[in-house]
Formats: structure tokens, sequence, C-alpha cells
């Protein structure tokens, strides 16, 4: 949405500079040109319909959590359902303006911190680099505003040449880790290779998300909602 108003600033300038240099101005040209703003509206005007789909979610014949997601530029609360029941939401934020820019110029993943609610207590997922010429992503884990925990991305040339995307979370003194295969939908939660939850699609061509853990905690969803945000959601 963004990157086609920016396309379209760029090429304007262009045009206009080509224009007062060489005195050359393509009607074709500057009518295609017209046409990233109508592009970039009928995005927005999209994702807002999709945003009240997710907004409206129903879970249908689905036991464990659930939520739904289908649209990624406009950062709204999306519920998150046990059952039939909602027990929370999920929302994506951008602390500062300039950083949604950037994240929807750049990649979905790019500043991706969460806000998410699970009966009552506030989850808080901040992005945050130690230093900026770094493969690896971090977060720092907060619930009620107390610090919980952190995470970071396991970015290295072995999960590369076997497409694993892995990040490593620590809570208190528990280390835990989500996988997957960057082909397949399907995220494992780990700890010492125990198998702790799952996330995936409710099927092969579904946006509904199902998470299945093997206890009530709600440190494995945010784990797993956090691994499907940064590399399932591009």
């Amino acid at each position: 949405m963004i990157e086609l108003l920016f396309l379209f600033v760029l090429l304007l300038l262009t045009t206009l500079a080509r224009y007062i240099v060489f005195d050359a101005f393509e009607p074709l040209m500057f009518a295609v040109i017209l046409l990233l703003p109508v592009g970039s509206l009928a995005i927005y005007l999209l994702s807002k319909r999709f945003a009240e789909k997710e907004r409206a979610y129903q879970p249908k014949n689905i036991e464990g959590w659930s939520f739904y997601n289908i649209q990624k530029s406009l950062p709204i609360q999306k519920p998150l359902f046990k059952g039939k029941v909602q027990r929370g939401y999920i929302k994506r934020y951008f602390p500062q303006n300039w950083k949604y820019i950037f994240g929807d110029l750049f990649g979905f993943n790019w500043y991706l911190s969460l806000e998410i609610e699970i009966d009552n207590d506030v989850y808080d997922v901040q992005w945050y680099r130690e230093k900026w010429f770094t493969q690896q992503d971090q977060w720092k884990i907060y619930k009620n505003g107390k610090r919980i925990g952190k995470a970071k991305t396991q970015v290295n040339l072995k999960n590369a040449l076997k497409l694993n995307e892995v990040i490593k979370l620590n809570f208190f003194d528990t280390t835990i880790v989500s996988s997957a295969m960057t082909i397949t939908s399907t995220i494992s939660l780990t700890q010492d290779k125990v198998l702790l939850g799952t996330m995936k699609r409710n099927h092969i061509i579904s946006n509904v998300q199902v998470l299945e853990v093997q206890e009530e905690k709600p440190e494995y969803l945010v784990a797993l909602i956090l691994h499907s945000y940064f590399f399932k959601s591009k």
C-alpha cells in the first residue's frame, strides 16, 4: 500500500525532472503512474474488508486456540479464541509512525512488535536490535508491564541451508525453541526436543491459525504467535 505511494512520488518526480531537463513528456507513462495511487487505494479498501472479517471471526469445529489472520496492512486487534470462547486478542503495533512506513515498504517483519492479551493479561513483545548490522532480530517480552523473557532469531548458514526458521525464547530460567520449515505452515515449540505445542493452518487454503499446546501456559501461545507473525506472514 505505502510502497505504491512511494513509487508514485518517485516516478512523478522523475517524470517532472525529465520534462524540465529534456522537455520530454509521455502521456502514456504519466497515465500509468497515475494508476499507482489508485492501486494503493484498492489495497487499502481490500485490507479494510479483510480486517472486518478478522474482527468478526468465529471458530467452527475448533476445540483449541485459534485466530484469523488474512491481512497485514492494518494493525488491528484480531480476536483470539479457545474453542468458541474469546480469551483475548492479538495486535501488531508500531511505537513510531515512521516504523510503520518502513515496515510496509521493506517487509511485514520489520520492527515487529506485538500486543497479545490472554485472559486479561497483556503480553508486550517489543522488537529491538542490539547491533544494527546483524541478521538477528530480538524481542523483550513483558507481562502486564513486568519483564518476563526475551526472544531472538537463530539466522545462520546451517538453518538457511536446511530451510529452517528458528527463534530461541527465554522465560525466566526456561529456554524454549520455536521452529518450522520455510516451505510448510506448521510451527513446533519444543524444550530439550520435547514437543510443547504446534501451530498450523486449519487446512491448506485456510487463513485460520490453530494452536495446540500441551500445557495451558500463555507463554507457549506467545512464542508460537511471534514465530507465525515473523516468519509466516511475509
